[in-house]
């Protein structure tokens, strides 16, 4: 469905913690949306942060979806799936922070149910900005060997689901379309945490038509550590996210100033949601993709508990 006739796109934010924040602010600097208001459980959560938006605040999600065009889901992970198929079931088109559902049977509920309804459904993979800025989606090559590391401090943040859906669904996006395939085998080690609910793993993604990625994702570390090298047959690509540098060891022409070229990639993603909603274009990261992330990651996790 394409709502060409809205000139302002009336959008909601479910989730009033970190990143129902950061939506906001996106929203609200975006002058072809309105912030509608902020949905939230906790009627103070809900008011604190919709008094810091000037806006409305909602504690019922039906209320919220009666007055909006689209929902942001920014909700605690656990509740993506529930919180979604709500607005896309009220017809309202959804932007849902990664990962997009907390397991893959309520991801593709939410692509079948938006899919019927030609509703826009936006996956918050937000980071393939920062790769499309460096211009790692313009080479054609196919890498033989990806290294992915993202870790943290100890934080509640994202606890409520594994590690591998809270952080390395990340790279399972990105690794996904550096390799335009889907893996063929995979091997996990759970290093910390519950067996339902671990807190540090390893995985080993082996892709058709050849070529290896080595995820590690953390939230029981000392220190932050987020780096990613990337080997072509003429040499390696070395990204260290913190320090905003890399470096193009095969000569692709890459980006070095990427920082500069999208130094808001949530603002990117939010201007993009609004222009699919007005149909002036595809959805920039689809549900689709968002719901293989989640597949691969269930079956990481379900590869940690093998042994046990």
């Amino acid at each position: 469905m394409s709502d060409v006739s809205l000139k302002q796109v009336r959008i909601g934010v479910a989730g009033a913690g970190v990143f129902g924040r950061n939506h906001a602010n996106k929203i609200k600097a975006n002058p072809r949306a309105t912030l509608v208001g902020i949905f939230d459980l906790s009627a103070e959560r809900a008011e604190a942060l919709a008094s810091e938006m000037q806006t409305q605040a909602f504690t019922e999600l039906s209320a919220i979806l009666a007055e909006v065009d689209a929902l942001v889901v920014a909700t605690p992970a656990i509740a993506h799936g529930g919180v979604a198929r709500a607005a896309i079931d009220a017809g309202k088109h959804c932007l849902v922070e990664k990962p997009l559902a907390a397991t893959s049977a309520d991801a593709d509920i939410l692509c079948q149910h938006a899919a019927e309804r030609g509703l826009v459904l936006q996956a918050g993979h937000q980071e393939r900005y920062i790769f499309q800025a460096m211009g790692l989606f313009e080479v054609e090559e196919r890498p033989s060997l990806l290294h992915a590391t993202r870790v943290g401090l100890p934080s509640v943040r994202g606890a409520d689901v594994s590690v591998t859906l809270d952080l390395m669904v990340h790279d399972i996006d990105l690794a996904r379309l550096l390799f335009r395939a889907e893996p063929v085998a995979i091997t996990a080690t759970r290093l910390a945490g519950q067996p339902d609910n671990p807190d540090a793993v390893e995985a080993v993604l082996t892709f058709e038509g050849g070529g290896e990625a080595r995820f590690l994702a953390s939230r029981a570390a000392e220190e932050r550590d987020r780096r990613m090298t990337i080997n072509y047959a003429g040499g390696e690509v070395a990204i260290d996210f913190i320090a905003k540098s890399f470096s193009d060891g095969p000569g692709f022409g890459l980006h070095a100033d990427f920082a500069t070229r999208i130094p808001d990639p949530m603002g990117a993603a939010t201007a993009d949601f609004i222009a699919a909603i007005l149909g002036e274009r595809q959805v920039a990261i689809s549900a689709v993709d968002g719901a293989a992330a989640v597949r691969i990651a269930e079956a990481i996790d379900t590869s940690t508990r093998k042994d046990l």
